[in-house]
């Protein structure tokens, strides 16, 4: 009993280490790249070699504690026989806002293109593999309301480290709250569903088109993150009924089992 208590540890401090040393391997790559004058692709590159880093940590990590990863969501989504593919829809909405509002940016270069889709892919599996699989398994004793909460809270705070690349503050309180917003639907998404890899997909979609989206749309910014925060809300409040359904279905049937003949 000791040694589980043991390994467990304190699951609130890990949590926060855990998002603490992200945020620091990109702060210095961003500083470093900026010393050394890279232009935005050295930037995005140096960032890069941070997210990979963490990337290898955190699937070491999930490796040790299960090989097959299943524990923290990683499993195989069957389109015909699971009708949860319905839940991620929504997501496809929200990925599509930016490129529309904005139009693509035919500027980029083939490298540039790549590079962003490269980067997005890391980002996207290295986030996701800690805010909504490892926080979540650590938090477990905490419960499905806490983990939402706090993993929600955390996810969007955290990404008040983009002030260090230059956005100004209204730009970077417009990503936080963006990112809380996101942050809650993707949480209430891996409990409803269990599977993070549509999770991960989401991400580096949402990312990459971002990126590619053409830079005028920054004229835009204002009207576009709260289309953005108005999908979420509505999308989120539909994810909490489905939740608050399952729970009441869950226990009348727990009741039943408990008390035959009911």
């Amino acid at each position: 009993m000791k040694e589980n208590v043991a390994a467990k540890g304190h699951p609130i401090l890990f949590s926060l280490m855990l998002g603490v040393v992200l945020t620091l391997l990109i702060a210095v790559a961003s500083a470093v790249a900026t010393i050394l004058e890279f232009d935005d692709t050295g930037i995005m590159f140096a960032q890069g070699c941070a997210f990979f880093l963490m990337a290898v940590i955190v699937t070491v990590y999930m490796k040790k504690k299960d090989r097959s990863m299943r524990l923290f969501g990683f499993k195989w989504l069957d389109i015909r026989k699971e009708k949860v593919t319905l839940y991620y829809i929504p997501l496809l909405v929200i990925v599509a806002v930016q490129p529309i509002m904005g139009g693509f940016n035919l500027e980029l270069s083939v490298t540039e293109i790549v590079l962003i889709l490269v980067f997005s892919l890391l980002v996207g599996y290295t986030e996701e593999s800690i805010f909504r699989g490892i926080l979540r398994e650590r938090l477990q004793s905490k419960g499905t309301l806490f983990y939402i909460i706090f993993s929600s809270i955390f996810f969007g705070i955290l990404h008040m480290a983009n002030a260090l690349n230059g956005s100004d503050l209204i730009h970077t309180l417009l990503q936080v709250l963006n990112a809380f917003l996101i942050g809650f639907i993707l949480a209430l998404l891996i409990e409803t569903t269990h599977n993070i890899v549509p999770l991960i997909a989401f991400h580096f979609m949402f990312d990459a088109l971002a990126q590619m989206t053409n830079t005028t749309i920054t004229d835009k910014e204002v009207l576009v993150v709260s289309i953005l925060n108005i999908l979420c809300l509505i999308y989120g409040g539909y994810l909490i009924v489905v939740l608050m359904r399952r729970r009441k279905l869950t226990k009348s049937l727990s009741d039943s089992l408990i008390t035959p003949g009911n």
